[in-house]
């Protein structure tokens, strides 16, 4: 996102817009005065266990002179908040309100006063959850992430801006270039490509940035990078939100040729390393194509977007704690259904025939409780619209497997054992398999022990642990990296 706009004479507002995913809207700012910040009567905490992790919230109690309550509602790990709560007190009972996001608590206060145990719903199934008065929630400190590049670095480091093959996005990245003397041929070069969801170019996750680790490893052993923020993110302009894999294709295109013209790079030594979606969208550029000099898969897919997603709703729900076998079917006959609904209707469907197919399929699972059913059903619509935007319609359907055949570069492909998005049982014998038929013989497929689906070393490959983890990415797969690439592009590139 961004805001450009222009100032006042007296300097004290400025008129301008904000951009964010292609999308622009007029946005006037004005100076005030800092707002007070009061300190609130009562703060009370607690923590959600979901499918996917634990959820601290608080709520923050504040009463002024005469007696009249605000409450505010904080999800910590989630850093958002601020939500206004109401809450009602009748005897013992507690009923919260959060209107902005749905969520409604209903519990009974102990007899201490201390803490309060009930119930809390949010669009899905009823979630335990025990509130304890408390002091309120320092404020974060910065994450301690010690493989983050820091200046002086022994490379060049330059901001550079291209075009992608598809009309009116232009892209804005970091090339990095080592101050080495280069090879009579110019410098070999790797693309990074980011995994799902709109990214920066160091793809930036609780503040670490894994691309600008690697793009240093790799950098300061002789290999040019080059890193760019996705469309319509950071700096580079264009749609996000309408685009898929195959526009994402287009981007790297662009960046391919970008790097072709460059007067101290060897354009037959380019390659492409993608993470997780990344490693999708670089098989999809490098299928049949004779500018590719190479192809690292970072947990990258080797069946399609449905198999992968339910894949990773046990993993992540296992790897979390959760051991309730029947939670686990219901999540699992939940997410066929969805899955098969959106794929039987055409694009233009409308949410309220999803949802009448859907909630057939799932009559067994409909709580009797109006209310209940009022917060299944939500939950229904949260998920069909989610699988029903472009970008989830063309990744459910697609195979890599086709395009896997037409790769005949070199591919290293990585994924942690302990990867609970793309589980390595299911994705590594795929790539190897499809790979093999079609007659690629310069493959390294390997798992790595212990590592997530970021490269950390963890202990669950929770999803929870992602934040907790000081590790970037392991050392180990930043070696293998290096000297697979560097063995790669000095031994020649025949395609």
């Amino acid at each position: 996102a961004s805001y450009s706009g222009n100032l006042n004479a007296a300097r004290d507002e400025a008129t301008g817009q904000w951009k964010q995913n292609g999308a622009s809207l007029n946005l006037t700012l004005r100076q005030v005065n800092e707002r007070p910040v009061d300190k609130p009567t009562e703060v009370w905490t607690g923590e959600l266990t979901v499918l996917f992790q634990k959820l601290p919230l608080q709520f923050r109690l504040y009463r002024d002179a005469e007696g009249n309550e605000l409450l505010r509602m904080d999800s910590l790990a989630q850093k958002a908040g601020g939500f206004l709560a109401v809450r009602n007190v009748t005897d013992n009972r507690w009923s919260l309100q959060v209107p902005q996001i749905a969520g409604k608590f209903e519990g009974e206060l102990s007899a201490d006063g201390k803490s309060v145990s009930g119930q809390w719903t949010q669009g899905g199934p009823q979630l335990d959850l025990t509130l304890t008065r408390s002091e309120l929630a320092p404020s974060p400190r910065p994450a301690n992430r010690p493989q983050t590049p820091k200046p002086p670095l022994p490379y060049e480091v330059i901001e550079v801006g291209f075009e992608s093959l598809d009309a009116e996005v232009r892209l804005a990245g970091t090339l990095t270039i080592p101050r080495t003397a280069a090879p009579a041929a110019g410098f070999p070069a790797a693309i990074l490509i980011s995994g799902s969801g709109p990214q920066d170019r160091d793809e930036t996750l609780f503040d670490h940035r894994p691309f600008a680790v690697i793009a240093d490893a790799l950098t300061r052993s002789g290999i040019a990078v080059l890193r760019f923020d996705d469309r319509g993110t950071g700096q580079s302009t264009g749609n996000f939100a309408a685009a898929d894999s195959r526009n994402f294709k287009q981007d790297v295109l662009g960046a391919l040729r970008f790097l072709q013209g460059h007067s101290r790079l060897n354009s037959r030594a380019i390659g492409l390393i993608g993470h997780s979606e990344g490693g999708l969208i670089g098989t999809l550029t490098s299928a049949g194509s004779k500018d590719v000099a190479f192809l690292v898969l970072l947990a990258g897919t080797g069946v399609s977007g449905a198999d992968i997603l339910l894949s990773q709703g046990e993993l992540i729900a296992r790897a979390e704690g959760i051991t309730d076998e029947k939670l686990l079917r219901d999540q699992r006959r939940q997410q066929e259904v969805l899955i098969r609904t959106v794929l039987q209707h055409p694009a233009d469907a409308t949410v309220e025939i999803l949802r009448t197919t859907a909630l057939q399929e799932l009559a067994e699972q409909m709580p009797a409780e109006p209310d209940a059913r009022k917060a299944f059903e939500a939950q229904l619509d949260g998920g069909l619209k989610t699988l029903h935007t472009g970008w989830f319609r063309f990744f459910l359907t697609y195979n890599p497997a086709d395009d896997l055949k037409r790769v005949t570069c070199p591919v290293l492909a990585l994924n942690g054992a302990r990867d609970t998005q793309v589980d390595p049982r299911l994705n590594l014998p795929a790539i190897r398999s499809s790979l093999a038929a079609g007659g690629n013989q310069r493959v390294s497929v390997e798992e790595l022990p212990g590592l997530n689906h970021l490269f950390q070393t963890c202990r669950t490959g929770g999803v929870s642990e992602y934040e907790q983890i000081e590790e970037t990415i392991s050392p180990l797969v930043l070696q293998r990296l290096t000297e697979w690439i560097s063995s790669t592009v000095s031994g020649g590139i025949s395609r």
